[in-house]
């Protein structure tokens, strides 16, 4: 009987060590499920109070834009018909009043934008404005302003078509800029509508200047900055780093993909 009453006790603690496993891993499976509900639920309150907040003070939203302060031309919007991956995406911090965005520009331009036309990347453009004192009257701020006034009435494609008139046509530091209607000029050549009012009231300058508070939380410093996988992309000569060419934006979006 003793022998018996002993089996019964060690399958008693077996069955209640069972359950207390499954118990144990029932708690940690509930844990698990808790805190994803609480990260996913703290991200969507912070996404609504950045959208309330910008509503309350009265910041004017563009249309067309991405949540980072950006906007990103992908091989579709760009019209391409190219079937394929998904794009590696090509992140540009810019100042239109930035030389060197428009050395970056035309050395590397044409390069990306066979790119995005073959769908192997997508670009998103980001205003960052931070050479408010290199003219006599706000040209960096005034350009980004146009740049997405247009984004806002014609879309992405259209941006980018007045980003790369604002480079081509870049005026020297130091004096003044383009004049608001040399602006809208070349905001109706990018094929926006009528953007006169937008231009001319700087709708969406406070955005403009969130923009570069953005970039500045991002760890951006220069201009221009280029990103592909999270990562700057710089030409690298002798331990000297300068903007990047074709070359090194080839190797960067192949590492990425």
């Amino acid at each position: 009987m003793s022998d018996g009453n002993a089996q019964r006790r060690a399958l008693a603690d077996k069955i209640r060590q069972n359950h207390q496993r499954k118990a144990r891993r029932r708690r940690s499976v509930a844990t698990v499920l808790i805190v994803v509900i609480v990260v996913v639920a703290l991200a969507l309150l912070g996404w609504r109070q950045l959208r309330a907040s910008e509503e309350d003070t009265g910041i004017a939203v563009p249309e067309n834009a991405t949540d980072d302060y950006g906007f990103t031309l992908t091989p579709e919007l760009a019209g391409s018909e190219a079937v394929g991956t998904t794009p590696v995406d090509v992140q540009i911090f810019e100042d239109f009043l930035c030389p060197s965005c428009k050395a970056f520009h035309d050395e590397s331009g044409p390069f990306l934008a066979e790119q995005v036309a073959n769908g192997t990347v997508s670009i998103t453009y980001h205003p960052f404005t931070f050479l408010l004192e290199a003219s006599t009257d706000e040209y960096a701020q005034r350009a980004a302003n146009a740049a997405v006034c247009v984004a806002d009435d014609a879309g992405v494609a259209a941006y980018a078509a007045m980003h790369d008139l604002l480079l081509q046509n870049q005026p020297a530091e130091g004096g003044a800029g383009l004049s608001d209607d040399q602006l809208i000029a070349f905001a109706t050549q990018a094929g926006a509508g009528d953007v006169t009012d937008c231009v001319a009231d700087r709708t969406f300058t406070p955005w403009v200047e969130r923009a570069l508070e953005k970039g500045r939380a991002a760890d951006v410093t220069t201009t221009p900055t280029v990103r592909i996988g999270g990562m700057n992309v710089v030409r690298s000569d002798n331990g000297t780093e300068s903007i990047p060419g074709p070359e090194e934006l080839q190797f960067a979006i192949e590492a990425a993909q």
